[in-house]
């Protein structure tokens, strides 16, 4: 596994291909690359790269190759020896996608917990119209809530769900004029719509519809129209459903159309802005162990996860 990859150790690994660039150096091409498995990404460069490698070999495709781990400027730089395209029996593909802590039906589990907590007839109705069709409840169970950042994996966008509608209910019990199924539906429908941003196949990547359209307005837009077929279903109740996920991340700033404006739309943007940060600093810290991460961009810091045990 890339995590396991140590400076001048020739290795044989089955990974993905997340990203090729067919360069030209002194005269003749070279290929640059980024590879990818369970456990995280590295640089490749193949300097005397064969015509496969240069005219049909495509992005997505799991490869496996032999090499030398190097460096270049600083970063581990996998040196390509020999590189073919594997078969689909050749590895795992838990091996080559990183997926959830949580089993399949732990995550079930829990969030048919949460369904249940909902006493509202007509947001249970919506809640069911979505959980009894078993092609939604298979591709939510196993979609991503991230592409890089958080809960990037197989099974994260049902994880990310769980703890968002958790920590709402926990929240609630100190403010007593907070509508608990309100606070459900929207952590557990939030981020529905990365169901249809992300792309899995050998890596998580955005589809088509994700650039173009995005989590958010998907979101809503079948919401909406699951509503519109459940008889007498309120209006006034249905746009505050809507609201939720429309205003969820929070600010214009950060891509939300709207800003929150019901409590329940405050108490679901922060449980968002907690698990998603502790879900990028979980990933952050298993990549460190202890001492001082690196730079952290899109939190503009280092973050410290304290002394080596002795």
């Amino acid at each position: 596994m890339i995590k396991d990859f140590v400076p001048n150790e020739t290795i044989t690994a089955f990974l993905s291909v997340r990203k090729r660039d067919i360069r030209e150096f002194n005269g003749s091409n070279f290929i640059s690359f980024e590879f990818g498995d369970a456990s995280g990404r590295i640089a490749g460069v193949w300097w005397e790269p064969d015509r496969f490698a240069l005219e049909e070999l495509k992005e997505g495709m799991v490869v496996k190759i032999k090499g030398v781990i190097g460096d270049y400027k600083g970063n581990p730089q996998l040196k390509i020896a020999k590189l073919r395209l594997a078969a689909e029996d050749d590895y795992d593909l838990a091996q080559i996608l990183p997926r959830s802590k949580y089993s399949e039906e732990e995550l079930k589990s829990r969030i048919f917990s949460l369904i249940n907590k909902i006493e509202n007839g007509h947001i249970k109705n919506l809640t069911d119209s979505f959980w009894n069709d078993a092609n939604f409840q298979n591709i939510y169970l196993k979609a991503a809530a991230g592409k890089l950042w958080h809960h990037a994996c197989i099974g994260g966008l049902a994880e990310h769900s769980a703890n968002v509608a958790e920590i709402c209910l926990d929240l609630a019990r100190r403010y007593y004029f907070l509508d608990k199924d309100l606070l459900i539906f929207g952590g557990l429908f939030h981020d529905m719509g990365k169901i249809s941003q992300y792309k899995i196949t050998s890596y998580i990547d955005y589809s088509d519809e994700g650039r173009l359209i995005g989590h958010i307005c998907w979101a809503d837009h079948i919401i909406a129209k699951k509503a519109e077929v459940i008889e007498n279903f309120p209006p006034n109740l249905l746009m505050k459903l809507r609201h939720l996920i429309i205003s969820h991340q929070g600010m214009l700033e950060y891509a939300s159309p709207i800003v929150p404006q019901i409590p329940e739309a405050f108490i679901l943007f922060y449980a968002d802005e907690i698990d998603s940060k502790m879900g990028a600093i979980e990933r952050i810290k298993d990549k460190t162990g202890s001492g001082w991460s690196e730079y952290v961009r899109l939190l503009d810091r280092f973050i410290y996860f304290g002394e080596s045990p002795k």
